[in-house]
């Protein structure tokens, strides 16, 4: 196809060291979400309920960088953005950010789960089984694949199509003032998840520190519970900035009339192309590329850093059953 709008794209040093990197990046966000997936499938004792919405995160990331980066922006990048029709641009950019939104109500679920079973260990056994938390997911992407459909058909009828630009290396919703208004209301939801996120994973690290504050248990065991806590906390809390990180870079200041909507995008900063590629599409990628990687750091079966992460005391625990019970629920 004719490459009017993007000549050159086969000779830019630029677009070929970016396309090499979203591959290189895309493949290995594969894979370490892949061994998640996998992980969770063959091995009976990894199907918790939490680890049911981690694999189901990773489901979510291995769409977003084969079908997004992988078969549609490193292609572009290399031989053009006319190499696909605007339509299917459109299509692929919907599905994939339809996703991403499915991730971010991904990491709201896990938050929810290890709340109640700080703070209602007895109710956490009886409704965050797995099979509840299956139905929990499957309904929030059901959800998912109907807005998908649905923004698909709007969008044709209204020619309101996003699509990735092969010269600025990043993709761009349409600059119709017909279909502007769709995106306003981005932010706001984002914003008050993200913030709705911190509350709840500071309330349940606090519930856990001051549970060791007021329980009386031997320092070896004390030492090793707070450890756990604390690297289960940092992993919510490190998926959590890279999300508050893709969208601080993503999002824009805009002015609608008098309305000023604090909605920084860092990407206006410069036009110089290697900005607008590291705003608009590296930290994304890295996103679900790294999401992968830090489910499998802190996975205990997986983790490369097992006995720095997950040591284990050979001393018997002198804490009693009962004192586990009101502390943590039973992970099921």
């Amino acid at each position: 196809m004719n490459n009017t709008n993007s000549p050159n794209t086969l000779t830019d040093p630029l677009n070929w060291t970016t396309a090499i990197f979203m591959t290189v990046n895309a493949i290995f966000g594969i894979v370490c979400n892949t061994i998640i997936i996998y992980n969770f499938a063959t091995s009976p004792k990894e199907r918790t309920s939490f680890n049911l919405i981690c694999a189901a995160r990773a489901i979510a990331n291995v769409v977003i960088l084969g079908m997004g980066f992988l078969s549609l922006f490193v292609p572009l990048t290399i031989f053009g953005e006319n190499l696909f029709p605007p339509v299917h641009h459109a299509i692929v950019i919907t599905i994939i950010n339809s996703l991403y939104t499915g991730l971010q109500n991904c990491g709201f679920l896990i938050a929810i789960n290890r709340f109640v079973a700080m703070f209602f260990a007895f109710f956490y056994s009886k409704y965050f089984t797995p099979t509840v938390t299956f139905i929990l997911t499957a309904a929030m992407f059901a959800f998912r694949f109907y807005r998908m459909g649905y923004d698909i058909i709007d969008n044709n009828y209204n020619q309101c199509f996003s699509t990735y630009s092969s010269v600025y290396l990043t993709w761009f919703p349409t600059r119709d003032p017909r279909c502007r208004n769709k995106y306003e209301d981005v932010f706001d939801l984002t914003t008050l998840l993200l913030v709705g996120l911190v509350l709840i994973n500071i309330a349940t690290f606090v519930k856990i520190y001051l549970f060791y504050k007021s329980t009386e248990m031997d320092s070896k065991e004390i030492k090793k519970r707070i450890r756990k806590n604390r690297i289960l906390f940092s992993q919510t809390i490190i998926q959590d900035l890279a999300y508050a990180i893709d969208m601080a870079f993503t999002f824009k200041l805009r002015r609608y009339n008098n309305d000023i909507l604090f909605t920084l995008r860092l990407n206006r900063l410069s036009d110089a192309r290697a900005w607008t590629f590291l705003c608009g599409t590296v930290i994304w990628e890295c996103v679900h590329a790294f999401d992968g990687f830090i489910l499998m750091m802190f996975n205990e079966r997986l983790s490369l850093l097992k006995k720095h992460l997950f040591y284990t005391s050979s001393t018997p625990s002198t804490v009693s059953t009962a004192t586990r019970t009101r502390m943590f629920a039973m992970e099921s």
